[in-house]
């Protein structure tokens, strides 16, 4: 799930899903004893306003600059740049050059390197890792458009595109605020348990699970500075983003602990 893949994800048809919301691990993000276990139970940890708000802001103003520069975004002084209001077309119409050089410029960023190091995503995964997390195991900035519903990622394991450690951490966090229209994404508590299953949904760029209707996603209307983190075999996806023209920011920050070894982090194994 690395690849550019216009930036969206990969296709699907958004369903109707049984939804609860999170549990919030926020309180309890100073007991490490907690949170290990809650993350062993449930394969995903949830923190409102966990990371600074103001550097997420950052970034994302950072980003939006990018947009500006190539005719993307649309403000003016009744339309400030941080609503992300995008052109018709823009990033659907894009070539995929112009697409990995956005890429590269949004992972140069310093805020995007200060993101991934924030103290508190350190802390709540040392508890879940037994030891301090290591970054750069897949990291990108993901690009949802407007009106590209069929373009929405659909249930899968970050495991069976990474091949990593099964012990490897997903940290999602929306750029700024991301409220259900926007979409976001939503987890299978339990789902890391049984291990890799089976992706026999062929999809544009890779596979998906089939998910019984009867499943119970846990997610949430997510404020500027929440996190989302999930194990590498934790079942989740995206929803879609239903406005009609604003493009919705977020970045994913892969690590494995100080004490898996180089072959786990890169390899792992299946369990």
């Amino acid at each position: 799930m690395d690849r550019v893949d216009r930036m969206a994800g990969v296709v699907s048809r958004p369903a109707r899903l049984a939804l609860r919301p999170f549990e919030d691990s926020s309180k309890d993000a100073g007991d490490a004893a907690l949170i290990a276990a809650r993350a062993a139970e449930s394969g995903y940890l949830f923190f409102r306003r966990l990371v600074d708000a103001s550097l997420v802001r950052q970034l994302r103003r950072d980003i939006l600059a990018f947009f500006t520069a190539r005719g993307w975004l649309i403000h003016s002084p009744t339309i400030p740049m941080m609503r992300g209001i995008v052109t018709p077309g823009a990033v659907r119409d894009a070539p995929d050059s112009d697409l990995t050089a956005l890429q590269v410029q949004i992972q140069l960023l310093p805020t995007f390197r200060r993101l991934r190091a924030d103290p508190s995503i350190a802390q709540a995964l040392t508890a879940v890792m037994g030891s301090p997390p290591r970054a750069g195991f897949g990291d990108v900035c993901r690009i949802v458009p407007p009106n590209m519903l069929h373009r929405t990622t659909p249930p899968h394991q970050d495991h069976f595109y990474t091949r990593g450690s099964t012990s490897q951490w997903t940290v999602w966090i929306p750029v700024g605020a991301c409220p259900v229209s926007l979409g976001g994404l939503v987890v299978w508590p339990g789902s890391h348990r049984d291990g890799l299953r089976a992706h026999d949904q062929p999809i544009e760029d890779g596979h998906a699970i089939i998910v019984e209707p009867e499943v119970v996603w846990h997610g949430a209307s997510f404020r500027c500075g929440d996190v989302l983190m999930f194990n590498a075999l934790t079942v989740h996806q995206a929803r879609p983003n239903v406005t009609a023209d604003q493009v919705r920011l977020s970045v994913d920050y892969r690590y494995v602990g100080e004490a898996a070894t180089e072959n786990e982090a890169l390899h792992g194994s299946v369990r």
